[in-house]
């Protein structure tokens, strides 16, 4: 049992655990400081009177155990002796002094526990990783950094805080503390936080008295804090409590505030496009049977709104709440850009209003440069790319992005190794951002002449760099239209023969057709011949891509012909090499040998080594074709040794690796020839070079033939034939249904070769190739005489022997054999 004259112990032990101090409990419970200073301090053992006791144990919240202990310790009677004496002498100040110990029938008393969070959203959805990051942070048993939000605004920053104080409620026993800092001055928040625990602090005039008062009385309590909307530092420095067991939490759209040095902080950014968040979020308000019902509707919608939160809980409240709307309706309003602010507003909630502030804070320099750089329509843009549509230098244009983004009125764009730093403005942001510029300002002209000229330059300098074309294509794409629109048919010309590659490289010839015929519409009215060259060069390569043979000669030959004129010698040598590839896929191999070899004279002549080995390699296919192995061989090692290995950046291309493997394979080294086709096929997905991943997907199949790795091969010209496919290349589509028709043969998927030879016959009429005509036939030949259709297969295999004699070709002493194999 408590023996009396340990008031000092038991004292303290209750006072340090609240967290009060002596002058504070002065305050709250009347009794001077110096008595309870005598008490704690031992110098005062016996109090004579029970009723200052009693005061500070109603301070202090203990429970009837702890009064019992505290009221033995000062050597006074206990609780029940107390109320009787009281109850004697009808003592109602007694009786109300003991009331919360000694209440007939009631619980012990329990202590009030603040929380003072906003409601959480019913519909709240997502941020699952960010919720289980903040979760594993702000229960940690001590804290010595503060935890921050941070986004632009309608981001659900504080949706966010609110679902979090929630779920973290029951781990907080001392409770959660919540203040709107940016609406609320600090002496006021300061007195809210401070009456959470009883306090009241209205004696304190200054912040920093009643700042120091909060911060004692927090020091030993395990609470959530959460400041809401913080835009400087001197708003929440005085509202911290010391370091500890409180748990801080910042909402903010600044990156840069000083007080967040070392802080932990989560950034959170619009609903991830593939993810279900925005679809859950309608559904949560429409209902899921709707939102389910509409869901390609709300997908577009929720694309157009940059899936941003607060926009997708306005259109879709909307929606549900407002009469008369349908969601197709409500879709073509926000369609149109120069409304689709004015439609984001319900009640007190609106998209405009969340960007106002962070916009009028800006100076009139800085929301100029903010408003250009909405011109941008890509996913994101380079510094150095704003810093020439504003006309700024480099450093002057980084400061300025800089501070947008500490702003959150812009935010990073996607990293690349070895690149600067790339920012982006969100779509709605980029709306807002654009109201001050008109189209018929100077300043609006202007910027967007150097936006085009920008763009276009820039795919002129990197044409053949696909990974730098990927990053600017939106951007691109943009400056040509604009340039469309502007009536610039020299920079739209410009710019669509410079990006070509990256079209026809990537498969896609369906955009690279429009762009080119729009390009040639315009190059007429231009006096640059040089600029129709390129026109009618790529119009030919695409031709000859989608396996429109006739015209792609047509093309090219027109194309040579002005090439003659200009004496522009390059391009003559490209131009040769493609009727010479041409000519040999129509089984014309004489005339493709003159192509190649009048082309490579005038290679050897520029000393273009790339080019001459290009030439090699094709009189290397013809020989080879023809049957002259040894001297196709000569060809190959000729053109091999021009790529110049023992440079670095080359040997890591995509079309060098792919020698390599030719030449790894050419050698025996099927290991390393594999190596490099792997490699290469790495690159070229990254890349999106849609062309090589067919060859370099055919140079598999054809390696693991070798090997005997079927499987793996039928794997591999699989590939190649779905993209060949997807991306409509005839000419490779011909290619692989002849390799992987070969292969089934070997396998004796007899059913499934007799369908592949069918299509590759179907094809290569349609492609005028005569030896795959012969390829063709060859397998049906092979195929019906293994059914017994003796007769079917002499005619197709005879067929077949002449087609490959007509043009010269290696297998006919292959197929005379078999012929005669058959015959017998």
């Amino acid at each position: 049992m408590t023996t009396p004259f340990r008031l000092a112990d038991v004292l303290s032990e209750y006072v340090h655990r609240s967290g009060y101090t002596t002058g504070q409990l002065a305050k709250l419970t009347a009794v001077p400081k110096p008595t309870i200073v005598n008490w704690l301090e031992g110098r005062v053992k016996r109090p004579r009177e029970h009723q200052d006791i009693l005061r500070l144990a109603v301070v202090l919240h203990l429970d009837s155990q702890e009064v019992e202990q505290l009221l033995a310790a000062a050597g006074q009677p206990p609780l029940a002796e107390l109320h009787a004496q009281a109850q004697q002498s009808n003592d109602s100040a007694a009786l109300s002094l003991l009331r919360p110990w000694t209440t007939p029938a009631a619980p012990p008393a329990n202590r009030q526990v603040p929380f003072q969070a906003t409601a959480d959203i019913p519909y709240f959805v997502g941020r699952a990783a960010e919720i289980a990051a903040l979760q594993t942070a702000l229960l940690a048993d001590t804290h010595t950094t503060l935890y921050s939000i941070q986004g632009m605004g309608g981001m659900g920053k504080t949706a966010l805080a609110a679902h979090l104080a929630y779920l973290l409620r029951p781990y907080f026993p001392d409770g959660v503390l919540w203040a709107k800092v940016n609406t609320s001055d600090t002496m006021s928040i300061l007195r809210t936080f401070a009456q959470a625990y009883g306090v009241d602090v209205s004696g304190y005039a200054d912040v920093d008295s009643r700042s120091r008062l909060v911060r004692d009385l927090l020091a030993h309590k395990r609470a959530l804090l959460v400041l809401d909307d913080v835009q400087t530092s001197e708003q929440i420095q005085p509202l911290l409590p010391p370091t500890g067991r409180c748990a801080v939490l910042i909402t903010t759209q600044r990156h840069n505030l000083a007080a967040l040095r070392r802080a932990k902080r989560f950034e959170i950014r619009p609903f991830p496009p593939t993810g279900s968040e925005s679809l859950d979020l309608f559904g949560n308000i429409l209902g899921a049977a709707r939102a389910a019902a509409e869901k390609e509707l709300l997908h577009e919608l929720a694309a157009l709104l940059g899936h941003l939160p607060l926009a997708l809980d306005i259109a879709a409240s909307r929606l549900a709440y407002e009469p008369g709307w349908s969601t197709a309706d409500f879709l073509q309003r926000i369609r149109q850009q120069q409304r689709r602010l004015a439609e984001l507003k319900y009640e007190d909630q609106s998209v405009r209003l969340s960007f106002d502030a962070s916009f009028a804070a800006l100076t009139a320099a800085q929301q100029q440069f903010l408003s250009l750089l909405s011109l941008f329509s890509g996913e994101d843009f380079s510094d150095d790319a704003a810093a020439h549509v504003a006309d700024l230098p480099l450093a002057d244009a980084q400061d300025a992005l800089r501070h947008l983004y500490g702003l959150s009125l812009l935010q990073a764009g996607r990293p690349f190794a070895g690149q600067a730093a790339r920012y982006q403005l969100h779509p709605l942001l980029r709306d807002y951002a654009r109201r001050p510029l008109q189209p018929e300002t100077t300043i609006w002209q202007t910027a967007v002449a150097r936006l085009i000229a920008y763009f276009v330059n820039y795919a002129q300098t990197y044409r053949r760099d696909n990974a730098a074309l990927e990053r600017e294509q939106a951007n691109i794409l943009a400056a040509l239209q604009l340039a469309q629109e502007m009536g610039d048919a020299a920079s739209f010309v410009q710019g669509v023969n410079a990006f070509y590659y990256f079209w026809e490289t990537h498969g896609l010839y369906q955009m690279a057709g429009a762009y080119l015929a729009a390009a040639e519409t315009a190059a007429a009215h231009l006096d640059d011949p040089a600029a129709q060259l390129a026109i009618t060069h790529h119009h030919g390569r695409l031709a000859q891509r989608q396996g429109d043979y006739i015209d792609a000669e047509i093309r090219f030959e027109a194309g040579l012909e002005l090439a003659r004129h200009l004496d522009d010698q390059e391009t003559m040598g490209h131009l040769l090499r493609a009727l010479g590839v041409l000519a040999a896929r129509r089984s014309d191999y004489v005339l493709a040998d003159a192509y190649y070899k009048e082309g490579l004279t005038q290679a050897r002549a520029l000393g273009h080594g790339g080019m001459v080995s290009d030439f090699l390699r094709g009189l290397g296919v013809q020989a080879y074709a023809r049957g002259d192995f040894a001297r196709a061989e000569a060809f190959y090692e000729e053109g091999l040794a021009l790529m110049p290995q023992k440079d670095e950046t080359a040997v890591q291309s995509g079309g060098m690796l792919w020698g390599l493997g030719v030449l790894a394979q050419e050698q025996g080294d099927t290991t390393q020839a594999e190596a490099y086709y792997q490699q290469a096929v790495a690159q070229a997905r990254q890349q999106g070079h849609q062309e090589r991943l067919i060859v370099l997907w055919r140079s598999l199949g054809s390696l693991y033939t070798t090997t005997g790795q079927y499987a793996q091969a039928a794997a591999a010209y699989q590939e190649a034939l779905a993209l060949a496919q997807q991306i409509g290349h005839r000419w490779q589509h011909g290619r692989t249904l002849s390799e992987w028709g070969e292969l089934q043969l070997m396998m004796g998927e007899w059913e499934t070769a007799v369908h592949t030879f069918a299509e590759l016959f179907h094809q290569a009429r349609i492609l005028q190739s005569q030896e795959l005509v012969a390829i063709a036939l060859y397998g049906q030949a092979r195929s019906a005489a293994h059914h017994n259709q003796r007769d079917q297969s002499l005619a197709k295999g005879r067929e077949a022997l002449d087609t490959f004699i007509a043009i010269g070709h290696y297998k006919v002493h292959e197929v005379q054999a078999w012929l005669h194999q058959l015959e017998a």
